[in-house]
């Protein structure tokens, strides 16, 4: 009887210094998880709201496609997405925590917000235009004139072309589309599956340049002055009113 008292005990003593050591790694797991990756989830439910109603509002693609060919990146794979077509809005957050909000507005496209945005306060549209000339490109919108340039490999540059793309089952390259221009001639192109010449893709930091040209057009007019502060409500109640 003592023997097994005993060795009662001593399991005792060995399952209470189990959970101690188990308690102590879980209070490092979570210390570590609330350190590094907690506040990783604001941008990824913000990355992933943003990139849902750009695919979505903008290029008409369903929730699966974007998430598959969009989102399928490391952590940002982690939000849950949410499209809501009849307020034009989409809501993303990670296990239900930090919820992130981007809408489509008419005219601007898609934008993130945060919570003290006004959604229902009234916004400027740029007036834009599209010019019909009945031109072939690029000096019009009718389909370019074929123009064969005996200097030109075809060849080679059809496998050039094809070799951007990724093969079947693969996402190294996730090449959406290559075109090949040439003394204003179209010599190539080529889409991935699911894109085409209308499509509307992100344009990432190709968009940074042509922002940046517009800003110095309005610079040279004079309706901008780069070295005044920052015209931002929000920024002149504290230090940032001095940004430019």
């Amino acid at each position: 009887i003592w023997l097994k008292i005993y060795k009662l005990h001593q399991n005792l003593f060995q399952m209470k210094k189990f959970l101690k050591i188990f308690a102590i790694l879980l209070v490092v797991a979570l210390v570590y998880l609330r350190i590094t990756i907690y506040p990783q989830l604001d941008l990824i439910s913000g990355f992933s709201a943003k990139s849902v109603a750009s695919g979505h509002f903008l290029d008409n693609r369903n929730l699966e496609t974007i998430q598959q060919g969009d989102n399928d990146i490391d952590k940002i794979d982690w939000a849950t997405n949410e499209i809501n077509d009849s307020e034009h809005f989409v809501t993303s957050n990670v296990h239900g925590l930090k919820e992130r909000k981007a809408i489509y507005r008419e005219g601007l496209g898609a934008t993130l917000i945060n919570e003290g945005f006004d959604v229902s306060k009234p916004y400027e549209v740029p007036k834009r235009t599209k010019s019909n000339n009945n031109l072939a490109f690029p000096y019009g919108n009718k389909e370019p004139k074929d123009t064969i340039f005996p200097n030109i490999d075809y060849a080679k540059l059809e496998k050039a072309v094809a070799n951007a793309f990724d093969k079947k089952g693969a996402k190294n390259k996730r090449t959406r589309s290559v075109l090949v221009v040439y003394k204003n001639k179209i010599i190539a192109e080529k889409y991935d599956t699911g894109f085409n010449k209308n499509s509307k893709i992100l344009g990432w930091s190709m968009t940074k340049r042509v922002t940046n040209a517009m800003v110095g057009l309005l610079v040279i007019d004079g309706k901008v002055d780069v070295n005044k502060p920052a015209p931002l409500v929000e920024w002149t109640s504290d230090n940032r009113d001095v940004i430019t």
